[in-house]
């Protein structure tokens, strides 16, 4: 792949990135659902998500602790 190319591809995966959460909104607003209980739903969604990635840490940590005992 070309400079030219990446750029594009670049550029194409920012537009999407940056016109992800807003496209979103507007669809759910069509679809009957208030911002505020989109906002919560992600919040509870990401803090269960990192809750899970900690506790995978702290168990690999205490596994591999263990195993050079």
């Amino acid at each position: 792949m070309n400079d030219a190319q990446h750029a594009a591809v670049e550029s194409g995966s920012l537009i999407v990135a940056k016109a992800a959460p807003p496209a979103t909104v507007s669809i759910a607003t069509l679809y009957g659902y208030q911002v505020n209980e989109l906002l919560i739903w992600a919040t509870l969604i990401y803090t269960t998500l990192m809750i899970g990635h900690k506790v995978y840490a702290i168990i690999k940590d205490i596994r591999d602790s263990r195993k050079t005992q």
